[in-house]
C-alpha cells in the first residue's frame, strides 16, 4: 500500500511539475518571441538604411574621383585656359578695349534743309535726339555703337556744344554718322519702323536721314578720352 501511494504521489508531483514547467516555458516564449522578432526587423531596417547610404556614398566618391581625374587631365586644362581667355577677350571687347567688326547698319543724319525748319531749333540735331536714337539701338540688341567713329559706351557723355555735339570730349559736327554692329536685318527693320524716332525726325521735321545695311562695319576701340 505504501508503495502504491508513493507511486501515486510521485506521479501527481511529476505531472504537476510538468504542467508548471510547460506553462512557464509557454509564458516565456509568448513574452520573448514577439520582442525578438521586432528587434530583428528593426535591425534589418537599420542595416538596409546603412547599406543604402554606403552605396550612395560610394557613388558620390566615385563621381568626385572621376571629376578630379577629368579636371586634372591636360586636355581639360587646355580647354579651361582657352575658355577663360575667350571670356577675358569678350569682357575687354565690351569694355571698349578692342575694335569690333561685323554686320550692322549705318545711320546718317543731318540738320533739316526744309525752309520752314532750316536753322531753327526744331530743325537742328540736338544731343537729346542722338540719345533717343542710341537708346533705340540698344533696345534692338546691338553689340557696339559709334558716332562719327567715336566708340559709345554705357558711361559715354554726349552733350550739345553750340553748333556741335561733344562725344566723350570729341567735338563732332553734322552730319552725324552712327554705326551699330549687330543683327543687320533686325536692326534695320526696327530703325525703319514707322514708329521709330528717326522716322519722326524725317517725316515731321524733314531732317536728312538715311539708314543703310552694311556687312563690314568697324567700331573702333575706346580711346579713353572723356
Amino acid at each position: 500500500m505504501n508503495n502504491v501511494m508513493k507511486k501515486i504521489m510521485f506521479g501527481l508531483i511529476s505531472t504537476l511539475l510538468g504542467i508548471l514547467i510547460s506553462m512557464s516555458i509557454r509564458e516565456k516564449a509568448e513574452i520573448m518571441s514577439p520582442m525578438s522578432i521586432e528587434k530583428i526587423e528593426n535591425y534589418n531596417r537599420e542595416l538596409n538604411v546603412v547599406e543604402n547610404q554606403i552605396n550612395v556614398d560610394k557613388e558620390i566618391i566615385s563621381h568626385i574621383k572621376s571629376s578630379i581625374e577629368e579636371k586634372s587631365s591636360p586636355a581639360y586644362q587646355d580647354e579651361l585656359k582657352r575658355s577663360l581667355q575667350n571670356e577675358l577677350k569678350e569682357l575687354k571687347i565690351l569694355s571698349g578695349e578692342y575694335d569690333i567688326k561685323g554686320e550692322g547698319i549705318v545711320i546718317m543724319i543731318d540738320d533739316s534743309k526744309d525752309e520752314d525748319y532750316k536753322n531753327t531749333n526744331l530743325g537742328i540735331i540736338h544731343d537729346i535726339d542722338i540719345m533717343i536714337i542710341l537708346n533705340e539701338l540698344k533696345a534692338a540688341g546691338v553689340d557696339a555703337i559709334s558716332i562719327n567713329d567715336v566708340r559709345v559706351m554705357g558711361d559715354s557723355e554726349i552733350k550739345c556744344m553750340g553748333p556741335t555735339v561733344k562725344v566723350d570730349g570729341h567735338s563732332k559736327a553734322t552730319p552725324f554718322i552712327i554705326k551699330a554692329v549687330g543683327d543687320m536685318e533686325m536692326i534695320y527693320n526696327i530703325m525703319n519702323d514707322k514708329n521709330s524716332y528717326i522716322n519722326l525726325l524725317e517725316t515731321t521735321y524733314y531732317m536728312d536721314v538715311k539708314v543703310e545695311k552694311n556687312k563690314n562695319i568697324i567700331i573702333p576701340k575706346r580711346d579713353g578720352r572723356m
